[in-house]
């Protein structure tokens, strides 16, 4: 690695340290500012004929930028003011017949790196303290001089409230994004729970099954039931798969995730497990929007799932209705003696209020009369589907009610 990279990474290392984030170039750009202002300004005493002390004054303006660039450690502020203001100072001790002094210009730099790298209170200090050096050493141009130096503590008040803004806008999008891998991670999480408990309760159905027809000594109808069971358990993988695979880096997968369209086969799927499922839809599926449909099927699915697992029943009753204003979709059971809201692990009601939360749905869940009855309202323009106003121009909903 050359020498330049070198002290550029050691630069960025140095100004993330200190709480700040400048460009390389800016740093190195007003070291260089300073250095060349107290060589000029030496020269315009004379050069190489004016008093050895003069050129004292380069060398105390240079020493605490070489020692910045060749340690790892950040090098305190009035340390390097102090430096540089008597850099200055011994250089303006040496009178000059010009217009145009440069002397007081390495004052109005230092004060601007100060207040742009340390803040804008010791950025104050070394300006009052510049000034005074100044008013001491330069009294014809006191005010020309002390007006440069305001001027160059104001720039660097500019510049350190810029990076002080963009750090935090860096923070911001550092939690925006991490805001929201949780929320991916945890509806991915989401996903796999319902495949999972849903593949796992319809295969246990059809091993019920065969086991019930083994004991009838009917080998068809086992064998039906436990090809039956295999496919669930294929098509569960495959689900699984493609649901793991967004986690990955790479393209969107090739097979899209279930929909709306979809709750019919699923429902025959429930249905060729065992479980007598009485399906009315309402209205055109394939128009409800992906996000949407994919919540309604994971509904479903938890629904039915939590019937097969918790309530000890064999009958339930879904019915589903879309229009242009939302969904509605109202899952009932007869309770049973082990009719539950969850699985024990914090999922089943809890997640199906979490994904009704994503579509900004009312939904509710819980024993009403001799049933338990998930129902759930989506009204797609984002008003309630229980105002007065759905109720009068939401015909198919009106008529649900």
């Amino acid at each position: 690695m050359s020498v330049f990279r070198r002290l550029r990474r050691r630069f960025d290392e140095k100004t993330r340290r200190h709480g700040i984030s400048y460009p390389w170039w800016v740093g190195v750009f007003s070291k260089l500012l300073q250095v060349v202002l107290a060589i000029v300004a030496v020269s315009q005493r004379g050069g190489p004929t004016e008093p050895s002390w003069a050129w004292l004054g380069v060398l105390l303006v240079i020493t605490p930028h070489l020692v910045q660039a060749a340690i790892r450690p950040w090098i305190p502020w009035f340390l390097t003011a102090t430096c540089i203001i008597a850099g200055a100072a011994i250089i303006m001790s040496v009178p000059t017949d010009v217009q145009v002094d440069l002397a007081p210009a390495i004052l109005a730099v230092v004060a601007a790196e100060v207040t742009a790298t340390d803040g804008i209170g010791r950025g104050v200090v070394t300006m009052v303290v510049a000034i005074v050096v100044a008013f001491v050493l330069d009294v014809d141009q006191t005010q020309p001089t002390a007006g440069e130096i305001v001027i160059g503590a104001m720039v660097g008040a500019m510049l350190w409230w810029q990076s002080r803004a963009l750090l935090a806008e860096r923070a911001a999008r550092l939690r925006e994004h991490e805001s929201a891998a949780l929320a991916e991670r945890q509806r991915i999480a989401r996903e796999i729970h319902d495949l999972v408990a849903h593949s796992m309760s319809v295969t246990l159905l059809q091993v019920s099954g065969a086991r019930r027809a083994l004991l009838d000594a009917d080998i068809d109808e086992a064998s039906a039931a436990l090809r039956d069971a295999e496919a669930v358990g294929r098509t569960a993988m495959e689900d699984i798969r493609r649901t793991v695979g967004l986690l990955a880096d790479g393209p969107s997968p090739s097979h899209a995730l279930p929909d709306a369209s979809d709750v019919p086969d699923l429902v025959d799927s429930i249905v060729g497990a065992g479980l007598a499922v009485d399906l009315e839809v309402t209205g055109d599926l394939s128009a409800v929007p992906r996000n949407e449909g994919l919540n309604l099927y994971r509904i479903v699915q938890e629904a039915l799932t939590n019937v097969v697992k918790h309530s000890g029943q064999t009958r339930a009753a879904v019915r589903l209705a879309v229009d242009e204003c939302g969904s509605r979709l109202v899952v009932s059971n007869p309770l049973g003696s082990g009719a539950s809201s969850s699985d024990g692990l914090g999922h089943g009601v809890a997640g199906m209020h979490e994904r009704a939360a994503q579509m900004n749905a009312t939904i509710s869940a819980g024993p009403r009369g001799r049933a338990w009855v998930v129902e759930l309202d989506v009204a797609r323009d984002g008003a309630s589907r229980t105002s007065w106003v759905h109720r009068m121009t939401c015909p198919v909903q009106k008529a649900l009610r």
